[in-house]
């Protein structure tokens, strides 16, 4: 039993993150669909676990792993090929809701599965609360092995889709096996060479599905970075770098290339230092040899990406890069060197990896790189040439205000891509004529932006217009109020009606908050009423655990990114060291003879939330991730006890329960978390009421607790 129980946790816990990880990579590097998808994964698992313990299985916890074993790369290869199948373009962003789904449906079958096998596992064992708590043990052990290989293993060794097929080999082989004696070592062996067949064999198929994925260019690369996923693919001398599925440059576009350099030159024709946040190779580098006057400094975390393209393009030693995350870079490092002009290109504010880079509080830090008079530039793709929707003013007002509560001017061009320009100097206050004489004063003349161009867009009317709609007032963006993602998804899903209805509903509504909260005070006057009232509250406990656990977990996640810049790559060994708390506070709460678990268990969650909710805004970028990881673990410890408590009362005396109820219950309250947490909640309330909700909930859990003895 606690063999299978192990190897439940490892390919659980592994196959979560590698569809995570192929959702992130297929829907545009948005980690909002972590919620959903881990939302579809819950709600299998816990459908799972109540129907195995109805004693419907009749297939064997075997053929279980084995359909596992296939079901996970399957749903892989589905999630990649999604776009295709649904005949999306490439590059087209995929409608929010319609991803969601996605991301629900495709997590579904291997998450039932997983719910299956946990009742099935329990069953072997005589007394209901001892196979439940030990089945729960050893698979928080397993699921820790399994998150800490996937973070020591995919991307370095194997692919998502290389690794899905390993794991699956891994559980089959070890389930079927009776470990004993030799028959451990012949295993072990067997499966190395498997695996050693699998890391050259299936990156051939990988490729295979990127040239469908990508038809009709030819692929140059593909690979996997501690960011996301990247492709560069050409056609008819054309190269398009894609990441996580969008594309991100083209190459040649020398438009573009003049739209970020030249605009604030225009503005500081003097400028010898600029910094740029981004990449260089895609048109900047070769339009920058024709400033030899000029040293251009770029900053970007893929350094496994630059050695990509040193391959397409021709390495320019004029460009200093520097692999490395740009707000982790700035906070960790001692900058000597300041900047004339600092250019940010992080794309769309459409998920938190690059929604962190419109937040005041970066704003505010480019600061410390900058001259006291020097500019920093920020253009966007808002298209305000004509037309502006009240949707693109929300999104751009909350810009605008954004950048006005961290510097004292703030300039702005309108067009097909709105510039935005910030200093604490008024030098923006130049004549149409004096910038006309900036441009033929340049040591290269520039194709597009021209006399025409600027009187175009310089036009007063296009200008007065800009201004007036950004004179309502905008909202500011930052860690502790993300508005600007969600504003971001709003804007998007104005391509699509029912997508735009939908989202509406979900983001700019306060309904499905009320809905959470109803079913909350329901479940919770329902296992305090009746006779029996101390063993049902047992539900709403492990209802508790699963709910506040996983939305810390998702807090954890979204801090994290927000402010490392990274999650991609780290999200196993955060998984893992979460189940790796369960599995321990499981076991010290097992050999514990304390009777009344609930409070230490509730307490220290509550500590946990407490100190957590004082501190994450004072952690050094160099200690954020063993920050994290010790508060995941230190929630998951209090989760694992409090989860032992809820078995110890709702199982005492009933021999004859279905051994599935509680499990489903705490994994039903982890979807509600997934779905509403870092997804509907964060943008309605904020980061701190968030973590407040979480403390109250908390709190009544304990009276609830006491009033139910």
């Amino acid at each position: 039993m606690n063999k299978k129980a192990f190897l439940l946790g490892f390919f659980s816990v592994g196959g979560q993150v590698l569809l995570l990880r192929e959702l992130i990579a297929a829907f545009n590097g948005d980690e909002l669909f972590i919620g959903t998808a881990l939302f579809g994964w819950m709600m299998a698992v816990a459908l799972g676990a109540y129907l195995g313990g109805k004693k419907i299985n009749r297939f064997g916890t075997k053929l279980l792993f084995i359909a596992g074993a296939i079901l996970l790369p399957l749903s892989i290869i589905a999630i990649r090929l999604s776009s295709v199948i649904l005949q999306f373009t490439i590059g087209e962003m995929m409608p929010f809701t319609l991803a969601a789904l996605i991301s629900i449906l495709l997590t579904f079958p291997t998450g039932c599965i997983s719910g299956i096998l946990f009742s099935s596992i329990c069953r072997e064992g005589h007394r209901p609360s001892a196979s439940i708590n030990s089945v729960y043990l050893f698979e928080g052990f397993g699921a820790f092995i399994g998150g800490v290989a996937i973070t020591a293993l995919v991307g370095p060794v194997f692919s998502n889709l290389s690794m899905a097929v390993g794991l699956g080999v891994i559980v089959v082989l070890f389930g079927l096996v009776s470990l004993n004696g030799r028959a451990v070592y012949v295993t072990a062996f067997i499966t190395l060479l498997i695996l050693i067949a699998i890391k050259y064999s299936i990156p051939k198929l990988d490729f295979q599905f990127e040239k469908i994925k990508y038809s009709p260019y030819s692929i140059e690369d593909f690979f996997e970075t501690h960011y996301g996923s990247q492709t560069i693919i050409s056609r008819d001398n054309t190269v398009v770098l894609l990441t996580d599925n969008k594309i991100e440059a083209t190459y040649p576009n020398l438009e573009a290339a003049e739209n970020i350099l030249i605009p604030p030159l225009l503005y500081k024709p003097e400028a010898k230092n600029i910094l740029i946040f981004g990449r260089a190779e895609f048109g900047v580098g070769q339009l920058s040899k024709l400033f030899p006057e000029i040293k251009i400094t770029t900053i970007d975390p893929r350094a496994s990406l630059s050695s990509a393209l040193d391959k397409i393009f021709e390495p320019d030693n004029k460009i200093n890069r520097i692999d490395d995350d740009p707000i982790a870079f700035i906070n960790s490092n001692d900058i000597i060197t300041k900047y004339d002009i600092v250019i940010a290109l992080p794309g769309l504010p459409d998920s938190y990896k690059t929604g962190r880079f419109y937040s005041e509080q970066f704003f505010r830090i480019i600061k410390r790189i900058l001259k006291p008079d020097g500019i920093f530039y920020f253009p966007t793709s808002y298209d305000t040439d004509r037309f502006i929707s009240e949707q693109k003013k929300d999104v751009l007002s909350t810009i605008y205000r954004t950048a006005n509560y961290s510097y004292q001017y703030v300039n702005l061009w309108p067009g097909t891509s709105t510039l935005f320009f910030m200093s604490n100097e008024p030098i923006f206050d130049i004549p149409y004529d004096t910038l006309i004489q900036q441009i033929d004063g340049l040591n290269y003349q520039p194709q597009f932006i021209n006399d025409n161009y600027l009187k175009d867009r310089l036009n007063e009317f296009k200008l007065s217009g800009l201004y007036k709609s950004l004179d309502s007032v905008g909202e500011k963006n930052n860690l502790e109020n993300p508005k600007l993602i969600y504003k971001q998804i709003l804007l998007n899903s104005r391509l699509y009606k029912t997508d735009y209805t939908i989202t509406h509903f979900i983001f700019d509504t306060i309904y499905p908050a009320l809905f959470v909260l109803l079913a909350i005070i329901l479940l919770l006057i329902s296992s305090i009423m009746g006779r029996r009232k101390r063993k049902t509250y047992g539900l709403f406990l492990y209802f508790t655990a699963g709910l506040t656990t996983l939305t810390a977990e998702l807090i954890a996640f979204y801090v994290y990114q927000s402010t490392a810049g990274s999650l991609y790559s780290e999200l196993g060994l955060l998984i893992g060291t979460f189940m790796l708390g369960l599995a321990l506070g499981t076991y010290i709460s097992m050999k514990s003879e304390a009777e009344r678990l609930e409070y230490p268990s509730l307490l220290l969650l509550l500590t946990s939330m407490l100190l957590y909710f004082v501190t994450y805004t004072q952690i050094p970028p160099t200690a954020l991730l063993y920050y994290h990881l010790l508060f995941l673990f230190t929630t998951a410890l209090a989760g694992g006890g409090l989860f032992v408590a809820a078995t110890y009362r709702y199982y005492f005396g009933r021999a004859g329960a279905n051994r599935g109820t509680g499990y489903a219950f705490e994994i039903a309250g982890s979807a509600i978390g997934a779905l509403f947490a870092t997804t509907i909640l964060l943008p309605l309330i904020g980061l701190q009421w968030l973590i407040g909700s979480v403390l109250i909930l908390l709190l009544i859990s304990l009276v609830g607790s006491y009033i139910t003895e």
